[in-house]
Order: C-alpha cells, then structure tokens, then sequence
C-alpha cells in the first residue's frame, strides 16, 4: 500500500515538475508573459464568454509589450502586434505559417474527412480555396444581388413596426434574421425568406455562445491526445440526448440538406433559374458540380507551382456548407450592428452618408455599380471594422516549419495569434484612435499593409468578403433612405463586446425615426 501511494506520489510530481518546466517555454528564451498555471497554462484567463479573450490579449498587450509568450495548455502562443512582424506571418512566409490554430475539439485537418476551407492547410487549402473562390466572384454577386435585396426589403419592412412604436429596440437581432436568411437563401437553396422563423438560426446561435469554460474545451488543451476522444464523447452525448451540442445538430441538418439536393439531382429535379428569373447559383450545386468519391493530396505544400484537382468529397461539401453559413451568418450581422451603433452616436457622419446615399442610389432597386461609387460608405465601413474588428482571435497561424519572425525563432508546432485590437488602436499608426473618423481613409492617407486587417490578411484573406461588403451596404442603403438611426436614452455609452473565438456586441440600442 505504501508501496502504490508512493508511487503515484512520484508520478504525480513528475507530471507536475514536466507541465511546470513546459510552462517556462518563452522565459527560457527570453520572452515575457503572463505568468501559466501548472497543467493549464494561461487558457483559463481565454474562456470567459463574458470577457472576450481578444480583449484579455490587449489587456496584457498593454502589459507586455507587441511581442510576448503565452501558454494555451500544452500549446506554446507567441502573442504578436507589430506590424512589420505581422507582415512576415501573413504574407512574406505564408509558406512556412499556412495552418491555422484549432480549436482545442477541432478536427484533424490533415486526416479527417469533413475539413473546410477555414481549417485546412497545405495542398488541402490550397484546393478547398480555389474551389470556393467562384462562388464570390463579381458575376456570381451580380446573380445573386436581387436576392440580397429582397431579403433586406424584408427586413427593413419588419423594422418599420418597432419605428412605428418609437421606442428603442436592439438592432442586432434583426441584422442577424437578415444574414441567416440570405445565406440560407444562397448557400442552401433556401426557397424565399424566412425571417424570424429560420430553421438554422438556433443552432447557429449556439455555435457561437456555447460555453468555452469546461472540461470538454480545456482537457484537449492540456493534453491534446485527448482531442479525438473527447469529440467522439461529446458527440455520443449529443446523439444519446444527454448534451445538446449545436455544432452537430447544424452538421446534421446541412448533411440532410446536401442528401436530399443529390437525391434532387438524380431523379432530374435541377432548378436552373431562381425565383427572379435568374440564373440559380446555389452553393451546395456548385460544389456538387465538382463532387468525387476521394482525394488524394501530395504531402508537400507549394503555394505557387502546385497542381491541383478541382474535386470535393461529399463530407467537404457538407463541412463547406457549414463554414459559409457560419461565416456568412455572423461577420456581416455584427459589422451592420457595429456600423449602426457608429452611426447613431455620431449623428453628423449618418447625415453625410445619407446624402451620398440620396445622390448616387436614385432608383428603389440599387446597383452593384452604384455600390462601388459610394466611397463615403467604404470609409464608415472601414473605421466602424477598425474600432470593432471581426474574428479577431481566428487571426493566429500554425508553424509549420521552423523559421524567425523578426529576430524571433519560431519553432514548428508553435502558433502566433496577432493582436488585432492592439494594432486598430495602436496610436503610432492611427491619430486619436479611439475617435470614430470615417475621414481618416481618405485616399492620400498612408499606412502600414498590416495597419488593419479586419478579414485577416495574405492569401488567407476571409473568401467571403466581397459578399459581407455588398450585403453591408445594401443594409445600410434601404434603412438609411427610410430612416434615421438615432441613439436612445439606453443606447450603450460603450458596446459591451461578448463571445469567445468571435466577438460580439451584446446589444446594440437604437431608435428609428421615419425620415
């Protein structure tokens, strides 16, 4: 008995004395940080959904420095906010930093088979993004246009009931009733719209609020041989009604989605023209255009010479759809909240915006031509995403293969999260940068490539966001010509920012007035 407990009193502090030498992996190499836990490291400071983990990395940014290390578990993080650094991560040695971090019950990217465009890397990536790329193109937007403008139609008509009220409302459920139902509507197939009764919204939702502290998320970060185990539990849960997990309740309807489209197309039942009478373009046929049974990748991941085929397996397709609808669902609802907020609080910018609205955007039905001539418009986008930067902690990377950044040595395994808000508020590269001043993109106006990279930056630039921005401003376009978006008595002073891996406001408090 003595024997046993001493033991496992040995095996005990060897792991311990293991997780703690671990633990000192950046001070060794001379690189402050916040100081890790035993086992955990810093990520129990990452998971509070009230307390969004970007703004714990500026807080200790503050602290650190633009250059500091920290502990996600087992994961070693080197935190990163200078500029000229940034441009070496995301652009100048894409090759040697083309994966990205998982997250912690995430799929293996290299060996699973429902991997999407977000999470691969290497010659995978380089397909899955060249096969996506189409789908954003100019003509297919134009195709797609009406669409996006009834559903915003739609929108607008609902908000026109709690204008009439005259009491204040939070404007950001509404923005995202708006994007799930224009990315069900192109990416589904989803036949008219569905405000305020869509079928995926709850899940989606949940996707994005679930609970991050638990042991479900922080084991895999301690010992990440459990990742597999643990996402296999989880889902065994979710199956047997024990656990309610929203990511596989919404795989399960897009995999029941993309079945019953095959069984369409096999008994013929293809729809060429949408409900506009034009041409369809409907992501799941798009990528069933190009579905194979398997693929086989080369190991070696060579961004500029490397053949690739032009396939999808089914499992890509359904993991596609979901990344689409995910993305599509939550960057735009919160850019619109964002840029609402800006605007009701700063009534003059509003009044400017509108008259470039009322002069370039003459007919009821707006043009994607009209769209790119309001250049008054790209520049309240842009400082209301530099204020309020998306996805801002799916700005990290994956080494791949070791090499510096800076004078730095980057070990491969070790992942480099770049500090978004750091850098969009950094006052060496933006006067007064609490200040929201749409003139600062003016065009003679110079600054660092990597000054603001709300979609991320390099050739992993978000796929999608030449669809974010016409959706955006179309928005902005039908609410600002009916009316005024004014601050209430309980408008936030400040936007409480909630969220995990994505941020978002917790509320945004707004009048409408009839203009």
């Amino acid at each position: 008995m003595a024997v046993n407990f001493l033991l496992v009193v040995i095996i005990v502090t060897a792991v311990y004395v293991f997780f703690k030498w671990r633990n000192g992996y950046w001070k060794r190499r001379g690189i402050d940080g916040p100081d890790p836990l035993p086992f955990v490291g810093n990520i129990l400071s990452l998971l509070d959904m009230n307390s969004p983990p970007v703004l714990k990395i500026r807080e200790w940014t503050k602290k650190y420095g633009k250059v500091y290390g920290i502990q996600e578990g087992w994961r070693n993080v080197l935190v990163v906010s200078d500029v000229d650094m940034l441009q070496e991560l995301f652009v100048k040695k894409f090759e040697n930093f083309h994966g990205r971090k998982l997250f912690s019950l995430g799929v293996n990217p290299d060996t699973e088979a429902n991997v999407h465009v977000f999470d691969a890397r290497g010659a995978r990536w380089k397909r899955l993004r060249n096969l996506s790329n189409p789908s954003f193109s100019v003509n297919n937007l134009k195709k797609i246009m009406p669409t996006v403008q009834h559903s915003v139609d739609v929108m607008v008509d609902f908000m026109e009931r709690d204008a009439d009220t005259g009491k204040s409302f939070n404007i950001h459920s509404y923005y995202q009733e708006l994007t799930m139902d224009i990315i069900a509507r192109i990416a589904m197939g989803q036949k008219g719209t569905r405000q305020f009764e869509n079928e995926y919204l709850e899940n989606v939702k949940g996707v994005f609020m679930r609970p991050l502290d638990n042991l479900f998320v922080i084991l895999p970060f301690v010992f990440p041989i459990l990742r597999a185990p643990m996402r296999k539990l989880v889902i065994g849960l979710s199956s047997i009604g024990v656990r309610r997990v929203p990511f596989r309740d919404l795989l399960q309807q897009l995999e029941d989605a993309v079945k019953e489209r095959k069984e369409a197309r096999d008994r013929g039942e293809r729809e060429e023209v949408d409900e506009f009478g034009n041409a369809r373009v409907d992501f799941i046929d798009l990528f069933l255009d190009v579905e194979t049974e398997t693929i086989q990748e080369g190991e070696e991941f060579d961004r500029s010479g490397q053949k690739i085929e032009k396939k999808l397996t089914t499992p890509e397709i359904v993991a596609q759809c979901l990344i689409f609808l995910l993305a599509g669902f939550d960057t735009t609802a919160n850019s619109l909240a964002y840029a609402s907020f800006c605007l009701a609080t700063n009534p003059e910018v509003q009044r400017r915006l509108q008259e470039e609205i009322d002069e370039v955007c003459v007919d009821s039905e707006v043009t994607y031509e009209q769209l790119q001539k309001l250049t008054f418009m790209d520049k309240v986008v842009k400082e209301a995403l530099r204020l309020y930067p998306l996805g801002a902690f799916a700005n990290a990377r994956l080494c791949m293969k070791t090499t510096t950044l800076g004078d730095i040595k980057v070990e491969k395994g070790t992942c480099v999260q770049a500090d978004v808000f750091s850098v969009h508020y950094d006052p060496a590269l933006w006067e007064n940068p609490e200040q929201f001043n749409p003139d600062r993109w003016d065009a003679e106006e110079k600054r660092h490539l990597l000054a603001w990279f709300p979609f991320g930056a390099g050739p992993r630039t978000c796929v999608g966001l030449r669809l974010a921005y016409m959706e955006e401003k179309l928005a902005l376009i039908k609410i600002l010509r009916r009316f005024n978006i004014v601050a209430a008595p309980d408008t936030e002073k400040k936007l409480e920012l909630i969220g995990g891996s994505v941020v978002q406001p917790r509320s945004v408090t707004v009048r409408l007035e009839s203009r």
